[in-house]
């Protein structure tokens, strides 16, 4: 599933920038399949405390099917237009918005709460792993066969996706959640709201997610431009730039999982939010392929050491009958990640 979500984002990345020619529509598209997760996030985390998770995947990564079919077939027909793409994205946030909490909340069920930080730090590894191939498959597929070809792949990819999900068996964890499910959704998602206002130690993971996701993880969504543009580089070349971030990622990963006590994982958070911003500025400055190549190594790195660490942390802090609706506040902070996407986009376009 993640896989092809990868895929597609790369791909239709390097898609605008030939239809539009422009830095800014490029970050615009990425923060249109963001957007949703302002607000679908909240529903998806209520779903996730009272619904079956597994159920709910199957939907999620459905839904996503059906989008990315109907994208695949605009491009292979030659007759896509921007905005198609634009409201393609869209949809294909709200699904990613809606299942995502279920998706994050169900390693909970799968794993003793003793080996709950491992486990959810070694989830991400899945992510990871789709960062390092994803974006190697579509700039080989683009470079080879084509613009559309990538969006067949995709397809592809969820349909393998729901054919194990249908496999999975994900235990109920029922005792609270069946009290809560009389309730209204909207006092659902207030109950998770005033969780988070109450714990100071959740709250504050949340903020500093906010900061992250803001003023770092936009840097991705202009790949594209630093390969065309900066570096040189045709779409092959984009790929492995994504794909070294990927690589990165992973490396990421298998060190938070390594770990387990909170005070370690504070100390990694710490560590790696402080270098990104440097390294950062140093793949800004870089105008090497090779050395650009090994900045968005350490990059996708000390991204994931943040990211996991935080994101382990506020899984193991938090109570399984409101994870899914804390998990889906931390994904609605990830929902603002458009406003430093389009503040970089517009940036590139007026300075450079």
């Amino acid at each position: 599933s993640e896989m092809g979500r990868s895929v597609r984002v790369f791909a239709r990345g390097w898609l605008v920038l030939g239809e539009t020619d422009s830095p800014f529509m490029v970050t615009a598209v990425n923060a249109a399949g963001m957007l949703p997760m302002l607000v679908f996030s909240l529903f998806g985390g209520v779903i996730a405390d009272r619904m079956n998770r597994r159920l709910v995947l199957i939907a999620s990564d459905g839904f996503s099917l059906l989008v990315m079919m109907g994208l695949a077939l605009l491009v292979i027909t030659d007759v896509v237009q921007v905005w198609q793409v634009f409201a393609l994205a869209l949809l294909n946030g709200v699904g990613f918005a809606l299942g995502m909490p279920s998706r994050s909340a169900a390693v909970s069920n799968l794993v003793s709460h003793r080996d709950l930080a491992s486990g959810v730090a070694l989830s991400t590894t899945i992510f990871s792993s789709a960062q390092l191939v994803g974006p190697a498959m579509a700039g080989y597929l683009i470079d080879s066969f084509g613009e559309g070809v990538p969006f067949v792949a995709a397809c592809l990819m969820l349909l393998l996706a729901l054919a194990l999900l249908l496999t999975l068996r994900i235990p109920i964890a029922r005792p609270r959640i069946e009290a809560a499910s009389q309730r209204a959704l909207l006092s659902g998602i207030a109950q998770g709201l005033g969780y988070v206002r109450q714990n100071t130690i959740v709250k504050g993971l949340i903020l500093l997610g906010l900061a992250a996701t803001i003023f770092a993880m936009p840097y991705q969504t202009l790949l594209p431009v630093f390969a065309r543009d900066i570096l040189h580089v045709g779409p092959d070349g984009f790929g492995w730039l994504g794909a070294m971030g990927g690589a990165g990622a992973i490396a990421g990963s298998f060190t938070v999982a390594s770990f387990s006590s909170l005070r370690q994982m504070r100390l990694l958070m710490i560590t790696g939010g402080i270098l990104l911003g440097a390294f950062i500025v140093l793949f800004a400055a870089s105008t090497i392929y090779l050395l650009s190549l090994a900045l968005a190594l350490v990059l996708g790195f000390l991204f994931q050491i943040f990211m996991t660490s935080n994101f382990t942390m506020v899984q193991v802090i938090v109570p399984d009958y409101i994870r899914g609706r804390i998990l889906s506040i931390r994904m609605v902070a990830m929902g603002l990640s458009p406003v430093g996407m389009l503040l970089l986009g517009g940036g590139a376009q007026v300075f450079g």
